[in-house]
Parts: structure tokens; sequence; C-alpha cells
């Protein structure tokens, strides 16, 4: 039986060995450049969207607060003898008043203000022989927006009890002076409507206001700050007293303009109104905006580890793949704007950077066909976002954290890139 023939080996050419295409790193990097630059107007675009956002809610909260109650300042009481030009006005010896200040939002839609009503105590005193005039009577008034008062007590003043008049822009009660002791006691109260701030003018040296009640973020200004003050979760107290230095000009508190002359003394830190002001409800839109701060950052550490993952396992990543991950961090954006309309920013935050991060990790993931990418990318990612967000809730400490975190993923970056050139 003849054997098969087994043909001679055949040495004319080598199986080609296949070749992992070159990457030009250099221009890699500068297109990634450009396209983070590209990315950033998108996110610019997103900024542009929440300062549109929060005019709008501006405007509403503004309606709102337009129909509910404006700002409050408080002027008085005051004795007024005499009438017209010949009026005398006489600042009371001794006054105390408390504020106690409930806060409340109103919606209207997906927009929001706050507001608050307060309950006003007055006391004090006056000197007799200073309310001595050509009349029988002396008019006690108290300037504030009468319209917002929604409950009124009355006046005691020695032991009589007077009813309170409204005008346009104050209350007033017209005492008798007859059996009046030396020093005359007088006490009040009223409850009133209200939004953005509320001032009350002390008049008189020996003043004690204290203002205090739940509020999200007040602030406390004008012409002296407080003595003692205290801000715990949406609870704050603030007490002013003991150095005053306000005067009294002789002049009919119906004369005044009582929107410049108390909007002068609180910008201009003269004597004058002291209270506090209180955050319409433009806070969420403030944060994302300075959410949108950090994007360029965040791009770019993003790109930078994925640059090093791509050199690392040399599996080379096509800049669509670049451009896609980037849409996806500032798509972030566009979600927690979206989402903080609805809920707070926290869980809004929190929500919106959990899809992005699982979006990206599971991208890389099935790109890469490494688990272990994934893993590492999303870690990263949740490492960044939660440092954002700590930066965003501290930022009195902002600028510290955000250069120990630059400091921190340089390190990182520098320690990963001593494993590039070593051999495998």
């Amino acid at each position: 039986m003849q054997q098969p023939v087994t043909p001679p080996p055949f040495y004319g050419f080598q199986k080609p060995v296949e070749k992992k295409p070159s990457v030009n790193y250099g221009t890699k990097v500068v297109i990634l450049g450009l396209q983070a630059l590209v990315l950033m107007i998108a996110a610019l675009m997103v900024w542009a969207m929440t300062y549109s956002r929060q005019s709008s809610n501006r405007e509403v909260a503004e309606s709102i607060a337009s129909q509910w109650g404006e700002r409050v300042y408080i002027n008085g009481p005051q004795a007024i003898i005499g009438v017209d030009s010949a009026s005398q006005t006489i600042a009371p010896q001794r006054f105390d008043c408390t504020a106690s200040v409930e806060s409340q939002s109103l919606h209207r839609g997906i927009y929001e203000a706050e507001v608050f009503n307060a309950n006003i105590k007055m006391s004090g005193s006056f000197s007799r022989s200073s309310l001595t005039g050509s009349d029988d009577s002396v008019k006690i008034s108290i300037q504030l927006p009468a319209k917002q008062i929604y409950r009124m007590g009355s006046l005691h003043i020695g032991r009589d009890e007077v009813l309170w008049s409204k005008s346009r822009d104050s209350i007033y009660a017209v005492v008798s002076l007859k059996d009046l002791p030396e020093t005359v006691l007088f006490s009040t109260d009223f409850d009133i409507h209200g939004s953005e701030a509320l001032f009350i003018n002390p008049l008189t040296e020996e003043s004690s206001i204290t203002i205090e009640g739940d509020a999200s973020n007040p602030s406390f200004s004008g012409s002296v700050l407080p003595d003692d003050r205290s801000v715990n979760n949406n609870r704050f107290s603030a007490t002013w007293g003991g150095r005053f230095s306000a005067t009294v000009e002789n002049t009919d508190p119906s004369a005044y303009d009582c929107e410049y002359i108390t909007d002068y003394s609180v910008k201009n830190g003269r004597e004058g109104y002291v209270g506090s002001r209180f955050l319409i409800g433009v806070d969420r839109y403030q944060k994302v905006t300075r959410a949108i701060k950090y994007a360029f950052i965040i791009i770019i550490l993003t790109y930078i580890s994925v640059l090093l993952i791509e050199i690392l396992l040399r599996r080379p990543i096509p800049l669509i793949n670049y451009f896609l991950v980037g849409a996806a961090l500032v798509l972030f954006y566009s979600l927690l704007l979206s989402f903080v309309e609805h809920i707070a920013f926290g869980y809004a935050y929190t929500l919106a950077a959990f899809m992005t991060i699982a979006l990206i990790a599971a991208y890389m993931w099935k790109m890469l066909d490494s688990r272990k990418v994934g893993f590492t990318i999303g870690a990263l990612l949740t490492v960044i976002y939660t440092s954002c967000y700590v930066l965003l809730c501290v930022s009195s400490y902002a600028l510290l954290l955000g250069s120990l975190l630059m400091f921190a993923a340089l390190a990182g970056m520098m320690y990963a890139s001593l494993r590039i050139n070593k051999p495998h």
C-alpha cells in the first residue's frame, strides 16, 4: 500500500504578526483638550438655563410676595404733639421689641417663595413731662406697612387701653394726657405678614430688640450687628441692645419716605434699622450654578483617568468614546437642574450623580471588556462627585478643600503614570 506523501515545509515567509495600531498621544491630548472646551460650552448652556430658571423663580417669588407681604420695616412707637408743620415727634425713654418669625414656603407650579408671619411685641416708657403740649392728648404712632397687619392688639398705656387706627403706612392711637404718671408705660402686640426681610428701628439708646424664629437661611444686618446670635438648623435668634445712638427729627412721620430712609440707613450702616434678611427660594439654583463651576475640573480629571487606563492597558480608545463620556458628565448638570426643581438639592445631587456614574462605569466596562476598569472608573467618579458636594456645602473652606483635592488627584495620577514605561 502506497504511503501518503507529506509535502516539505515551506520557509518562504513567516506568519504575519498582528500589530496594534500606533497612537500619537501628543495629538490625542490636544484633541481631547479641544473636546473639553466644547463640552464646557455645553456646560455654559446649562448654566444659562439655570440663570433663566432662577430669574423666573425670582419673578414668581416677587409676585407672591406682593400679594402676601413685602419687606417689613417697623419704626416706632413715637409720640406726636401738635399738627402739621408745628408737630413735634418724641421718642420713648425706653423701647423693647420682640419679633417671633415663622417662615413658610408658598408654591406656584415648580417655583416657590419663602414668606413669613411675625408676632411683634413692643413695650417701653415715655416721660410724662416730654409729652406736655398745648393739647390734652397725644398721638402715638408706629410706622410700618399697615396693610400687611392681619391681627392687631390694643395699645396699653398707663392704666388705659386704646384701640389702634390704621393709615396707609402706620397705625396710630390718640391718648389722653389726663392723670398719666411721670413715667408712662406702654405695651402692644400685633401680627404681620412679610417676606425677604424684617427690620426694626430702635429709636433710642435705651432699646432692646430680639428677632427669633425659624428660617432656612437668615442673615443679620443693619446699623449695628447683633450682640448675641445663634443659628441652629432652621432656628435662629438675634438680640441687639445698649449700643444705639439713634436720633429722631422733629418731623411728622407721615411725611417720611419710609422706603428711602430704611434702605438708606441699612445699606450705609448709619443709625437706624436693625434686623434680619431671609433668602427667597433661589438657594437651589445658586447651588446648581456653583456646581457647574467645577465642571471643567471634573471633565479634565475624568479624561486624564481614562487616558491613563488606555495607556496602561494598551487598548486604544476612539475619540468618539471620550466625547460620549464627556457628554455624560455635562448631562449630569442638566439632570441636577431638572431634579432640584422637584426635590431637595441633596437628593437631586445624589440621584443625578448615581445615574451619571453608573452610566459611565457600565460603558467603560463593556467598551474595554473589563469589570475591573468599570469599578475603578466608578469609584474614581464617586470620589470626585462626593468631593464636589462637600465643597458646595462648606463654601467657607471651598478653596482649601479644592486645593487639597487637586493635590491628591495629581499625586494619584503621577503614581499611576510611573507604570507606563515599566516593562510587562
